[in-house]
């Protein structure tokens, strides 16, 4: 029996049909992986890799009465034949139909009798290769859990599922009972006392974090005009997401980006950020809705310690942060985005150890509850709430991994859409891509296609900018 922290339980009270709390990792499968790949292998891979892979083994059970937040509990009946199925890719099985497909996948919930994950094979995308979706639940991985899971998952060296299983056939896995209510409710009862003393600890880190932050306040930008989440333009991302998910992604070069970060003394994470604010200028001028200010949107950051590095769950926090697609020229949008994120530098290292997440990772359930619904009613009596862009940047495996018989050819992931908002914006980079992957609720985004389109056309943009800045720096 595993504790799940409140944060983590957040994830499972926030689950309904038109809010699904799963991410999506995306792996295409190389030529020879694609070669070699059956349905059945790929489950005795699997099966290989479980023992080593507890999440994946992990099903929620909730304490009676809610005293205190679910436990993952090791599930003896784990059945593969559900978590690992296929589907055939729509011919001519492009980027289009592949993404269709996803689609379909994303719109469906988890079931939360079962370890929170599925993984689908989709056979035929451009005509003989195969993609591996895999559907997990947020509560079990962020970002940076997510990522060492695949690293785990897929080796560095080339795998053979079916020598790993008869290599690894004494390390079984053999799940454990439910346990009796009597044990639910003294732990539970223990855990509360500790998250008391746990949260006496956060109110004297958050008294020196205001402290610190009237001290030395973080800077404004725009002259003192901040975007704010009761002060901003409304978006068309807004609103209350429907039951349907869609699913859309595009890859450029790593190295492109890296030559952008070169030329304009900048970060990629700047980059990323003046590409997605350009995409969105492009987006909302074609929607006719393009304010004249900064618009509103989130990112999410890491905020683990070096001794959390190992765990499973979540260790974020969300900032809100202004994108500067009120700015038209490429370079400047660059200058204004890299003053964003460094704000949001600022700001993280002010409220270091006392963020909200840090009070929700120790709240009782109904307190994590009651601000879910809080921020519901809050955005049902406000439909023109403009918190409905969400920005995240993972730096992904830097090398190839590898499936059974043979290399990955790309990764892509996505977050999860939630009632604040509409459209997810997730970028991972692996093995010299920079994979924009983008989810959002087909209501608020009706043309996610073309959306990535601007993606791919802000990009070039930016990259072009950059490389006549840097000559006209050279010759003056």
């Amino acid at each position: 029996m595993h504790r799940m922290t409140g944060y983590d339980a957040a994830f499972l009270y926030d689950e309904r049909p038109d809010e699904p709390q799963h991410t999506l990792k995306v792996c295409v499968l190389g030529p020879e992986a694609s070669a070699a790949y059956t349905l059945d292998r790929t489950r005795t891979f699997i099966r290989s890799r479980l023992v080593d892979l507890p999440p994946l083994r992990w099903r929620a059970v909730r304490v009676p009465l809610d005293l205190y937040h679910p436990v993952w509990v090791e599930d003896p009946s784990l059945d593969l034949h559900h978590h690992v199925r296929r589907r055939a890719v729509p011919q001519p099985a492009g980027r289009t139909e592949l993404c269709e497909e996803i689609s379909e996948i994303a719109s469906t919930p988890l079931d939360p009798q079962r370890p929170l994950w599925e993984l689908w094979m989709l056979e035929g995308y451009e005509g003989d290769k195969v993609v591996g979706v895999l559907k997990i639940s947020h509560a079990l991985a962020d970002g940076a859990a997510s990522k060492r899971l695949l690293e785990m998952l897929f080796a560095q060296r080339p795998l053979d599922g079916e020598m790993r299983a008869q290599g690894e056939g004494s390390r079984s896995v053999d799940g454990e009972a439910t346990p009796s209510r009597r044990t639910l409710v003294t732990d539970a009862l223990r855990d509360r006392a500790r998250a008391g003393r746990e949260l006496l600890r956060l109110g004297r880190a958050t008294h020196v974090a205001r402290r610190a932050l009237r001290e030395n306040p973080v800077a404004r930008l725009y002259r003192g005009r901040r975007i704010s989440m009761l002060a901003s333009p409304p978006t068309p991302f807004a609103g209350r997401p429907s039951e349907k998910r869609v699913f859309y992604f595009v890859t450029v070069p790593l190295e492109e980006a890296r030559e952008i970060r070169r030329d304009l003394h900048c970060t990629v994470t700047d980059t990323i950020l003046a590409t997605a604010a350009g995409a969105l200028r492009s987006y909302l001028k074609h929607h006719r809705a393009l304010p004249g200010l900064p618009t509103l949107a989130h990112m999410p950051a890491s905020i683990r310690g070096g001794d959390e590095q190992g765990e499973w769950g979540n260790r974020i926090t969300t900032r809100p942060l202004s994108l500067p697609t009120h700015i038209a020229d490429p370079v400047d949008r660059l200058r204004a985005a890299s003053q964003v994120v460094e704000e949001v530098k600022q700001d993280l290292a002010r409220r270091r150890g006392a963020n909200l997440e840090d009070w929700l990772r120790w709240l009782p359930p109904y307190a994590a509850k009651g601000m879910g619904r809080l921020a519901r009613a809050f955005v049902r009596l406000r439909p023109e709430f403009p918190g409905g862009i969400s920005i995240t940047s993972v730096r992904g495996p830097a090398a190839k991994l590898q499936a059974p018989s043979g290399a990955i050819e790309n990764f892509i992931s996505v977050g999860h859409v939630k009632y604040v908002a509409g459209l997810n914006i997730t970028v991972w980079s692996y093995d010299g891509k920079l994979n924009f992957g983008l989810y959002a609720c087909p209501t608020t985004v009706p043309d996610l296609p073309l959306f990535a389109d601007m993606i791919a056309a802000s990009f070039e943009d930016l990259r072009k900018a950059a490389t006549r800045e840097a000559a006209r720096v050279d010759a003056a």
